[in-house]
Order: C-alpha cells, then structure tokens, then sequence
C-alpha cells in the first residue's frame, strides 16, 4: 500500500497512537514559532489540524474498532456481534503495537498553499513491516478459524420432513451424521424391508428402523458371492414394478436431456430415505456431451455409514442399480461412490464401464466395519470383493 494509506490503516486502528501524535504535533507547533518554520502561523497549523485529525478522522470507516488494549474514544461507536469477526485482527494489532510503541510515528501534512509536505518519524519503515505482517497473520488465523466442514442441518426427503444432523468434521469417515426419519420414510423403509424378507425367506424384523433395515441387508450379505447379492437387489428392484412397467418406462423416458433431468430430480425425492440428504447438480458427464441437471450428489450416504461396508455398497447398490436402469429401464446411469469421505454421485446418462474395469472394486474396507481386513490399506480391497467372471 501506499504510504497514504498506510498512515490512515495504522491511526485507525490505532487511536492512542493518534493522541500521541497530536500532543507531539502541538509541541512541534510551538516551536515553530521560534525556529526556521516560523512562517507558518498559527491559523495555517489549525487548519491543517482540523483537516488531517478532524475530516479525516471522520471519513475513516467505522468498522475499525479500537484495540483491546486502548479504551475506546469518544467518536468511536461501541462494539457490535459483527466485531467477533474481526477479533483476530486486533488482536495482532495489538501484538504488533506493544512491540513497536516507541519506535516512531507517522506524520504527514498537506497544506492547500504550499502543496505537499511529508515527514517520516524514526522507525517508520519497522513500523511499516511489522502493520504489513499484522495483515497477514490476521488474514491467516481469520480464515484458519473456521472448521473446515462446519456443522449444519439439512431437512431433506418428501416436504422436507425428514431431518439430517452434521457434525462438524462431517466429513471425516469417522464423523457420525444424525438422521430423523419421517413418518412417510418410515412406511417406504417397512414397505422395503418386507420385499427383502420375502426375497430372502426370512421373518419380518419387528420393528421398523433404519437400524432393523441395515440388520435385514447384512441377512440378505450371509453366504452368497457379490453376484448373488446383486440378484437379490435386482429382483427386489424389478418386485416393485407393475407387470409391464419397464415397457412403459423406455416410452416415457428415452435418452434425452428432459428425461435424464426428471429422474435425477425423482431420485433426489424417491431414494433419500435410504442414502440421506441429496442435490441435483450440473454436468457435461453423459452420453449425448450437453451440460445439464442429470448428476444427483448424496452428501454422505446413510447406507455406508450405518453400514460401514464396502461389499455391501458396490455388490447391492452400485451394481444392482446400474444393471437396473440400464439393461430394465434403457437409462444409462453410473454410480461413483467416494470412499474417502462416503459421498457418492448418481450420473444419469452415462454409461457405466465393464464391470471388471470399475474401480469401485478396488476400494478398500472401511475403519468402521465390524469384519474389515486391512481397512485403509491401500491396494487392498475389500474381502466381499471378487472381480466379476460375468453370467
């Protein structure tokens, strides 16, 4: 910055500082009658006093509060909640003003009839530096006071009833989301959790429960290989059609941008009981290559969180859903799981690869799960994982 504005930077944030200096300015005033500037009269220095520390002083923005150290004058407006965010900034000022008091001030003065005039106390130039690093110290501790995923809540599912909890970490593997079902949830997830009971000839859990849901799932895991999973989800999936349906599904929805945009905005609605929280984003990543709304985000998936199961997400949902839609339906879609942070992303109109070539069965096990095998090791994937031979 220039030196202008660094003379305004360091007396506005500093108002002892500007005490000083007119007590120091009114004692150079009197000896300038005696010595070489004593053709500057009395009128000339109060004019130029009311300019620099009157008009200026009002024109300085009131945003600057004073420093903790310095009661605060009368001009200055008393704290208000949005001064917490400025607190780090001060407090630098105030290390760097304890260190540098002593080591000279700023003085500059303008008059209208003899132009410009500058004076440089002793140690400006340190003092210069030292408001330099207070800035950027500032900058840093204000930004690095953040959390880096804070906490929030997010009503999401049908009308918005239901209501997911983040933490703050929330993206941290081991950070925990709190989910509140709604009624209407709960009826889906009952309606759900019977399908798989009949598919897979065992009882009907008693109660209803994302819990009981996630118990019935590992059921439904117990001695059969990834194929067979996926063939349980599948005939679970095709179950909840009327006879017909996919007929009249590939009618209604063929491969075009309106009908990838409406089943990313169904899903969004239809399938948060399940994964969480979701939005609908926009992406060039599909078959026809044109920017639109067809790429549904789930912000960190319920399924994977209960479950802490890698096999459990890629051989009952990514692949059972991507078969689906695809060889059913007629609808290209990928599903790309994060393993890292348990987001995933639903790709409508995107062909997925052949499935020996995912790099979905590569992920490893995660800390979470209770039967995990080397979780976190990289090149290590998960046990329930086998590369696919095909049908």
């Amino acid at each position: 910055p220039t030196f202008r504005a660094q003379r305004r930077i360091l007396l506005a944030l500093h108002p002892q500082l500007r005490v000083e200096h007119e007590a120091e300015y009114h004692g150079r005033a009197g000896r300038a009658r005696k010595g070489p500037l004593s053709h500057n009269t009395d009128s000339r220095r109060r004019n130029l006093y009311e300019y620099q520390y009157t008009s200026r002083r009002a024109k300085m923005p009131l945003s600057f509060a004073t420093t903790p150290h310095v009661a605060p004058p009368a001009h200055v407006r008393r704290p208000t909640s949005t001064d917490a965010h400025r607190a780090p900034y001060r407090a630098a000022s105030a290390a760097a003003t304890s260190t540098s008091r002593g080591g000279g001030h700023v003085l500059r003065a303008r008059n209208a009839s003899s132009g410009a005039h500058t004076q440089h106390a002793p140690g400006f130039a340190k003092q210069s530096k030292q408001l330099g690093a207070v800035f950027a110290s500032a900058t840093v501790t204000d930004t690095l006071g953040e959390p880096p995923d804070p906490a929030f809540t997010e009503p999401y599912s049908f009308l918005n009833l239901a209501r997911a909890e983040f933490p703050d970490g929330w993206k941290s593997p081991a950070a925990r989301v709190q989910f509140s079902d709604s009624p209407l949830d709960l009826a889906l997830m009952a309606w759900f959790m019977r399908k798989i009971a009949m598919a897979i000839d065992t009882p009907m859990p008693g109660t209803i429960s994302y819990d009981a849901f996630i118990a019935l799932c590992f059921v439904q895991m117990k001695g059969r290989d990834p194929n067979g999973q996926r063939d349980i989800t599948l005939g679970i999936m095709k179950s909840l059609m009327p006879p017909g349906g996919d007929k009249v599904f590939r009618a209604l929805f063929p491969t075009s941008k309106w009908s990838l945009e409406l089943n990313a905005a169904i899903t969004k609605v239809v399938f948060a009981w399940m994964v969480g929280p979701m939005e609908v984003q926009s992406t060039a990543e599909n078959d026809l290559g044109e920017e639109m709304l067809s790429k549904v985000h789930i912000t960190k998936c319920r399924w994977l969180q209960e479950s802490g199961c890698t096999g459990m997400c890629v051989n009952m949902c990514k692949t059972a859903t991507q078969d689906f839609f695809c060889n059913d339906f007629g609808l290209p879609l990928t599903i790309k799981p994060n393993a890292e942070d348990m987001s995933c992303d639903f790709y409508f109109g995107l062909t997925p690869p052949p499935i020996e070539e995912d790099e979905a069965l590569t992920f490893s096990c995660t800390s979470t799960c209770s039967t995990a095998v080397a979780s976190g090791a990289g090149g290590t994937p998960c046990h329930k994982l086998r590369k696919y031979q095909g049908e």
